[in-house]
C-alpha cells in the first residue's frame, strides 16, 4: 500500500485532502499517513492560533477513517522536521499550496518523489498566484495540472492536465475552489497509477521556451486605475477578490 504524505495549508488545499482520505477509505490502494501544514496563526481580536484549514480537515479525518493522522506544522523544512517526515515511512509527497519550498535533502525521503496540484496550464502562469494572474489577462480558459515536483519551480513532467473554460465572471476564490475539487481528482488518479505500478508515471516534459509566470499579489497592486477599461478594471476586481481587494480613493 502506498504511504502518502500531504502537504497543504490554506482552505483550499483542504478539499484534495478531503478527497484523497475518501478514496483511501474506498479504494485501499493508499494510506495517508501524514500531513505537513504551516503551524497555527493568531487570528481575531483575541489572537488566538488556529489551525490551518488542512490541519482542520485532518482530524475530520482521522474521524472518518478511524485512526490517528500525524500533523506535522514545522517552521523551517530543517533537519529536526525532515526527521519527523522520514519516521513517517512515506512513498509519496503530495502538495498543494503548502508554502514552503521542498530542497532535495527533503525530497530525497520520498521513495517515489513528489507531485504537485497547480492551478494552471502548465507551463503558463508558472509561480504562487495563477488563478489571479489568468483572470487578470482576461484569458478564455486555464486549468488544472498534475506534475512532478523538480527542484525549479513548478518544472516538472506533467502527470494530468484539465482545461477549464473561463466565461468572464469568475473570481479568484471562486476558480480556486473549482481547481481545488478538479484537482483532487486528478491526484487521486495519478496515486493509484503510482500505487499499481509502484512508480509514477514518466509524465510529458514541459516546454521551458513557452513558460510564463506570475508573481506574489501585493494589497496595493488593488488600486483602481478608472483610465483603464471597463474590461480591466472588472478583471481586477475578480482576480483580487477575495484578496487583497480592489479598491479605490477619492
Amino acid at each position: 500500500m502506498l504511504r502518502i504524505l500531504y502537504a497543504g495549508s490554506p482552505e483550499a488545499a483542504a478539499i484534495p485532502l478531503m478527497h484523497l482520505g475518501k478514496a483511501e477509505a474506498q479504494r485501499k490502494d493508499f494510506t495517508i499517513v501524514g500531513v505537513l501544514t504551516n503551524p497555527p496563526s493568531a487570528q481575531g481580536r483575541s489572537k488566538a492560533l488556529i489551525p490551518t484549514p488542512v490541519a482542520q480537515s485532518a482530524q475530520k479525518l482521522e474521524s472518518e477513517l478511524g485512526r490517528s493522522i500525524p500533523v506535522l506544522v514545522p517552521e523551517k523544512l530543517d533537519a529536526e522536521a525532515r526527521d519527523a517526515v522520514a519516521a513517517l515511512q512515506p512513498d509519496l509527497l503530495v502538495c498543494f499550496a503548502y508554502g514552503k519550498i521542498f530542497g532535495p535533502k527533503f525530497l530525497s525521503l520520498f521513495p517515489l518523489g513528489g507531485i504537485n496540484l497547480h492551478p494552471s496550464l502548465l507551463p503558463l502562469y508558472r509561480g504562487c498566484a495563477p488563478i489571479p494572474a489568468a483572470i487578470l489577462d482576461r484569458q478564455t480558459e486555464t486549468g488544472v495540472t498534475v506534475q512532478k515536483i523538480a527542484l525549479e519551480m513548478d518544472s516538472g513532467n506533467i502527470l494530468s492536465q484539465v482545461t477549464l473554460p473561463l466565461v468572464g465572471t469568475e473570481t479568484a476564490d471562486s476558480l480556486l475552489m473549482k481547481a481545488a475539487e478538479i484537482g483532487g481528482k486528478q491526484l487521486e488518479e495519478v496515486i493509484l497509477q503510482a500505487a499499481q505500478g509502484g512508480t509514477l508515471p514518466e509524465g510529458l516534459p514541459q516546454d521551458g521556451s513557452k513558460a510564463t509566470y506570475c508573481q506574489m499579489m501585493k494589497k496595493e497592486e488593488g488600486s483602481i486605475c478608472w483610465n483603464d477599461s471597463a474590461a480591466a478594471i472588472d478583471a481586477k476586481i475578480r482576480a483580487f477578490t477575495p484578496w487583497p481587494g480592489a479598491f479605490t480613493c477619492a
